[in-house]
């Protein structure tokens, strides 16, 4: 009977296709079949949506970029993507009577932390605090962290949750491999979108040094983690082998971005998780970073060989840029990155004081104008960054108020407590290092966040969506004990 089904469908699909060429042009029946093919694929396989979203917002296409579709209001493709895996989500909760809502300690904190948020900014809208498009923009790049429910609800088994992870990591190669291209290549021909500059280290600019931050950088830092981890668990050699390989390509992408304060974060984070490993695994870890050690004492040897090679130049400009963490001049005014953050905190107390509960809204000014932050460009223009504060912190406090703020403290403390509870009890080696990746990753972001708005940044929101589901999903299915979790769960 189920034969006679597939040949009776196949010919009805036949049919329908020879009947739409003659009706139509031949591209718009291709069109058409490859948007069923893609219905059906997303269907069986949701997780390549997620991978889709990653691709537009995490990784070497930037905003500008992006494909746009407008009708009366312009949406880019991931927003589709996103609106539309929500939209599937609640179809299947209800149309299929077996598909039962997956829930999480975390829901709460994150809906309180989006609801309290977006009411501020329609607010602020409301009292023409800030204007309808801007807050329309910060809205789209928040409503990313919606990315947690789509993956709770939608990743349910061990093969979807290793095909994203999967493509996750295969998204940050490709992205490391293109900062390294472009370092190769210099800041006069630009091939990645973002930052592509020379660096500059306390007014010292490094002309042939090339700072590269394209957006997938994110990607990156969080693939790092979890491959450092993987060190601590895996026993085959050649895995071990392919794992370095992987975070010497990883960690140089990272030392390209210059990034100190995600530098400072990740050494102290890493010397933390080194501690707190047991004895088998700290020295699986550093059997494999001595390894590491000796391929890149060798590489130096030869990058020293040249002093003046670019490759060479690169070590004295990221061990020049990492030492201005530990001298005194860099944090008593000789450091003019650092003294703009100054000045911005400043104004945000007062913003907070005056605002307090739930703050003023995303995209609304929380300072006047001021020419040690602002500038008159070439043309006569000026920047205004009066909405705009490096302090994730206080960028939170000032939009989302004190309640926005406790919502996502609650929220990272839920994360860290849960994962540092459950993590060795992971059945799967690989899984406990995912797990355990995510969790220093999220460390990071928050120490980092002192000196950068990474809770507001669209390559990280989707990401941070991401990463607290997927640890909830490990837990779900790789848990020997899910009974005893459930019950936890409940109290």
């Amino acid at each position: 009977m189920q034969a006679v089904l597939q040949i009776l469908a196949a010919v009805i699909a036949g049919l329908a296709i020879g009947y739409g060429s003659l009706e139509y042009t031949p591209v718009a029946v291709i069109g058409i079949l490859t948007g069923f093919l893609l219905f059906f694929i997303v269907l069986k396989r949701p997780e390549t949506v997620l991978i889709g979203i990653l691709i537009l917002t995490s990784s070497i296409l930037f905003e500008d970029q992006m494909p746009r579709i407008s009708f009366g209001v312009s949406l880019h493709l991931s927003d589709i993507f996103l609106f539309g895996m929500l939209g599937l989500t609640a179809i299947r909760y209800l149309m299929e009577k077996d598909f039962t809502p997956v829930r999480t300690p975390l829901d709460v904190p994150l809906l309180i932390f989006i609801g309290v948020t977006i009411v501020s900014t329609l607010m602020a809208v409301y009292q023409s605090s800030v204007e309808a498009e801007m807050a329309r923009r910060s809205i789209r790049v928040f409503s990313y962290y919606l990315t947690f429910f789509i993956v709770t609800q939608l990743v349910r088994d061990r093969s979807q949750l290793k095909l994203l992870l999967i493509c996750i990591l295969s998204l940050a190669i490709v992205v490391a491999i293109a900062m390294v291209a472009q370092f190769m290549l210099g800041s006069s021909v630009q091939i990645l979108p973002g930052r592509v500059e020379a660096l500059v280290t306390q007014d010292a600019t490094f002309d042939d040094i090339t700072r590269i931050l394209p957006p997938g950088w994110s990607t990156v830092m969080i693939s790092f983690m979890a491959v450092l981890c993987l060190l601590a668990e895996e026993k085959s050699q050649w895995r071990v082998s392919f794992y370095l390989i992987l975070l010497l390509l990883l960690g140089l992408a990272i030392v390209l971005t210059f990034l100190r304060s995600y530098w400072g974060a990740m050494t102290g984070v890493i010397a933390f998780w080194v501690c707190i490993l047991k004895s088998g695994e700290r020295s699986r870890f550093f059997s494999a970073v001595l390894t590491l050690i000796f391929v890149g004492a060798i590489i130096l040897l030869v990058v020293f060989g040249d002093p003046e090679s670019r490759a060479a130049r690169l070590v004295y400009a990221s061990m020049d840029r990492f030492a201005t963490l530990g001298e005194a001049d860099t944090f008593q005014g000789a450091d003019s990155s650092l003294n703009w953050r100054l000045i911005e905190n400043q104004y945000a107390y007062a913003a907070i004081a005056a605002h307090p509960l739930i703050g003023l809204g995303m995209g609304t000014p929380y300072r006047p104008l001021d020419f040690r932050l602002d500038y008159r460009t070439a043309d006569g223009r000026v920047t205004n960054g009066s909405s705009f504060i490096h302090n994730g912190h206080l960028r939170i406090l000032i939009q989302s108020g004190v309640l926005g703020y406790l919502s996502l403290v609650w929220l990272s403390g839920l994360f860290l407590y849960r994962g540092f509870k459950f993590w060795r009890a992971v059945s799967h080696e690989q899984m406990k290092a995912v797990v355990m990746g995510n969790l220093l990753v999220y460390l990071v972001i928050l120490i980092s966040a002192v000196a950068n708005s990474t809770f507001m940044q669209w390559r990280w929101t989707p990401l941070l969506g991401m990463i607290f589901a997927v640890n909830e999903v490990v837990y779900r299915v790789y848990l020997p004990a899910c009974e005893a979790l459930a019950a936890d769960d409940a109290k």
